[in-house]
Formats: C-alpha cells, structure tokens, sequence
C-alpha cells in the first residue's frame, strides 16, 4: 500500500511538472537554441515572415495543417559564409504512443536563398488518432566552413488543434485518455487529484466516459474545404509581352457550412509575370457559392518559356470561430512570339530558258524561342525548284542560310514541267512566291511568304565559225640574210674605226 501511494504522489509530481512546461510555452511554435558554444553561427531568423508562413516566430507562427498533414517552415540563416551555400537539415522525434508524428526520415539539403535564408520546408505525416497538445520537435541543422562542421541543434513546439480534446483541460498531452477509452500512458495517476473509489489510480477501464468529457456533437463537424473550381487560364498560354483578363473561381465545397473572414493571398516566386492584385478578402460565402477573382496580368517580353507555379493562400474561418489555412496551386503556361523571316534574298534578274540558276537566302529567328522544322520552297510559274530546302531547327537570335537549284523553263509549262499551251507565251515576265515554313513548340505551322520576279528569256544560240588558216611559208633563209647583214655592218664599222685611228697617229 505504501509503494501505491509513493507512485501515486510520484505520478501527481510529474504531472505538475508537466502543468507548469505547458503553461510556460504559449500557444504557437517556438525555436530554443540547445547548443551553448559561443561560436554558434547557424540561428533561426524569428524576425521575419516567409512564403508559407502565416507569421514570423516572433509572432507565434503556427505551422498549417491539411487532413494528415504538417506543413512545417523554418528559416535558417548563418553568420558565416557556408561551403557550396547549403546546409543539412533533419528532425529528432521523442519516443511515446502519444506523439502525433509518424517517425519518418525528414532530413533534406537545403541552399541558401537571394535573401540569404535556408527555407527547411518539409511534410509531417500525422496520425489519424493524435491528441491535442504541445508536442517538442527537435530539429538539427549543420554546414561546413571552410572544412570545418558547424552543427546546430533546436527545439521547437508545435501545437496540434484538430485531434482527440485532451481530459482535464490544461496539462501536457499525456495527461489524456485515448479516444477507445484506455489510458494514454500505462495506467498510472496522472490525474493529480485522490480517486473517488479509494482506490490510487483511475477508474476501471470499460465504463463509460463521464458526461463532462464526452466529445459533444458539435465538436465533430467536418471541416468545411475552400478549392478553386475555375481558372481561365487553364490550358491557354500567355503570350510574352501581352496583357490579359485573369479569373479565377474559389468554392466553398460544404454543403451545409458557411465559411466566414476569407482573406486569398496570391504568391509566386517567378518575376515574369506582374499581378494587378495580390489579396481578396470576403466577409462570408454560403456553402457551394464561389468567390470570383479577377484581375489583369502581364507577362514579360522576355519571360522563360516555362510553367510559372502560381500560390492562392486561403485563410478562413467556421461559423464556430475556427480557424483554418489551406493552399491551392495553378501553373500558368508562358510562351515567346515566334519571329522569323527570309533576308538576302538573291535570284537573277533575268534568265534563260533550259538553264539552271540558284537561289540563295538566309533564315533569321529574331524572337527567343526556337523554330522547329524549317524550311524553303520556291513557287513560280515557268520556273521548277529541285526540291525545298530543309534548315532543321533554328534557336532565337540565330540564322542559317540556303541555296536552291532551279531549273528554268517556259511559261507555258504545268507544274509537273510539261507544255500545256503549245500556243501560248513561252518568255516574258514571271513572278512567285519564296515560302518560308517552321512549326512551334505545340507543332502549330506557320509560314511566310516574299515575292520573286524575274523575266525568262529564249535561249540563246551560238554559232561557232571557223576561219580558214593559210598554210605558213618557210622563213629561216630570211632570219640568215638578217644575222648576214648584221655582220657585215659590224666589220664595216670596226673598219672606220680603225682608218680613224691610224690617221690621228700620222698626224702626230
């Protein structure tokens, strides 16, 4: 008797102590730092708001919850510059059957942000029978710098709203009797108070609960959904550059509830589209009714092409004064405005029947996106390409050239090149058009046309003439006589020369 009444008291000291860390951590979601190095350089960022929190810690933000599930946010930021921008952040769970979480791996990677943060965004799976209460999660987060590891360790409180109500109003989430009627933790005293029957310990299990406790009918309504049902957008692409009429339709999917104090807040990280409007508040919509959203949106001249995740973060209350946040998402589809067309375009001015010429051209894609499946052909009466020119794929801002062989004929030929008027014009002008054809991303064709003339003209026809050639004389006498007559002028002026020269001596 006397070791049942010292684990009675026993029991009873736990439980105040229980009473007394509940009562010191107020409702919300608080972060403790349990590391006490004073070279701590990974912190919780408590002063600012988040996408995907409704407020700062520093305000008691709550993390939401959707049927089973916890959408947990947490910023981490870091004194000190971290190797490759990125820490590791995992979750500790405490062991009891009375913990609402599934013990799950929820370790993940995260990288630093523009705004300098680690956003740890993860999904707690819950159980279906979990109680209310504060629940402690232990969250670790570590880096490296400059090849050293920086581990830091928190403890933060969730609170759990939508469970099984707790027995005996405020005490730590043991002190309660599971919804089967058995005790949440051995059958042990937790109670504090002297058991009616005289007996330590609670009442024999099996009865029925007192009326006090019972769960009333009320507190076992539903809660009522708020979905989008209607988006204009879905399925068309937004064209970069251009503006257009958005709307969006919210419901109140319940039936018989009505949903009070609305507020729809519109996110997105990307940049490329700009919202005329960001938040909508309603007063009140009766079930089934829907809220309509409307508003115009630009999209960039040189958005990506690619789908943009769009969030409608839904804050809204019952007719009980419970509060609720739900998230839906839409993808907006975004795609560049094709610009291509035919430059340096070359083709003789004139032109001879049964010649062949070419052709030359240059694709330019001036937009951003790429043209798929390029191609040229050449449509003209009297004139016979070989066959269209095949340029593949062009990407924005490049070009490709081009040469076509053609065949010219005469006007009055068919398209298969047979004549088709024996009296009709054969030469004169003519004229066609150069198609320029490409596919988008959704194979949608277009095409370009430029218009080519020229004139075709009769073949000309080239005599050829051949000159009778006199049979050449012999003259090899003629170049002797010359080198002969050459010679004696020679002698006769050596001959001067001399008779000069003997005189001028006599004299002297």
């Amino acid at each position: 008797m006397k070791r049942k009444k010292v684990k009675g008291a026993l029991s009873r000291c736990l439980t105040l102590l229980s009473v007394l860390l509940f009562l010191s951590c107020p409702l919300g979601i608080y972060a403790q730092d349990e590391t006490l190095s004073d070279d701590s350089r990974i912190s919780i960022d408590s002063s600012r708001k988040y996408q995907g929190m409704d407020a700062p810690f520093a305000k008691g933000y709550e993390p939401s919850v959707t049927k089973n599930e916890m959408t947990l946010v947490v910023p981490f930021v870091s004194d000190t510059k971290l190797d490759k921008n990125r820490i590791t952040v995992g979750i500790n769970f405490e062991s009891g059957q009375n913990s609402p979480f599934y013990f799950k791996n929820y370790r993940k990677q995260v990288k630093r942000s523009e705004e300098g943060v680690y956003l740890y965004k993860c999904r707690l799976k819950l159980k279906k029978d979990r109680i209310n209460g504060q629940y402690p999660l232990h969250l670790w987060a570590e880096g490296k710098a400059e090849g050293s590891l920086i581990r830091q360790e928190f403890t933060i409180y969730v609170e759990i709203t939508d469970g099984t109500p707790r027995i005996g109003g405020e005490g730590s989430a043991s002190d309660v009797i599971s919804s089967n009627g058995e005790e949440a933790d051995g059958g042990e005293d937790l109670s504090g108070g002297e058991d009616m029957s005289g007996d330590e310990g609670l009442q024999p299990v099996g009865g029925d609960m007192p009326e006090s406790v019972q769960p009333s009918a009320e507190e076992k309504t539903s809660q009522p959904r708020l979905m989008i049902s209607q988006n204009s957008l879905q399925g068309n692409a937004l064209e970069a550059g251009s503006s257009a009429v958005w709307n969006v339709s919210v419901q109140n999917c319940s039936s018989r509830d009505s949903v009070e104090n609305i507020k729809i807040t519109l996110l997105s990280e990307s940049k490329d589209i700009i919202f005329e409007k960001n938040a909508w508040y309603f007063e009140k919509t009766l079930p089934k009714k829907t809220m309509e959203l409307t508003q115009n949106l630009t999209v960039a001249k040189k958005a990506s092409v690619e789908p943009i995740a769009v969030q409608f973060q839904i804050e809204y209350e019952d007719t009980k004064g419970g509060s609720y946040t739900t998230t839906e998402e839409v993808k907006l589809l975004v795609r560049q405005p094709q610009q291509a067309g035919i430059a340096n375009l070359s083709f003789p001015e004139q032109v001879y029947a049964t010649d062949t010429e070419f052709l030359n051209f240059q694709v330019q894609n001036t937009g951003l996106s790429t043209i798929y499946n390029v191609t040229v052909r050449l449509e003209a009466k009297g004139l016979f390409p070989q066959a269209e020119v095949f340029l593949g794929n062009i990407e924005g801002g490049n070009s490709a050239d081009g040469e076509q062989k053609v065949f010219v004929g005469t006007l009055n030929m068919d398209e298969e090149g047979n004549i088709s008027d024996e009296g009709g014009e054969k030469y004169g002008d003519t004229s066609g058009m150069v198609i320029l054809s490409y596919e988008n991303e959704q194979g949608e064709v277009t095409e370009q046309k430029m218009e080519l003339h020229t004139t075709i003209q009769q073949a000309e026809s080239v005599e050829l003439t051949i000159e009778e050639q006199k049979p050449k004389s012999n003259q090899w006498w003629i170049t002797i006589i010359f080198f002969v007559i050459s010679a004696l002028l020679l002698v006769i002026v050596w001959l001067y020369l001399r008779m000069k020269h003997y005189q001028r001596m006599g004299r002297t």
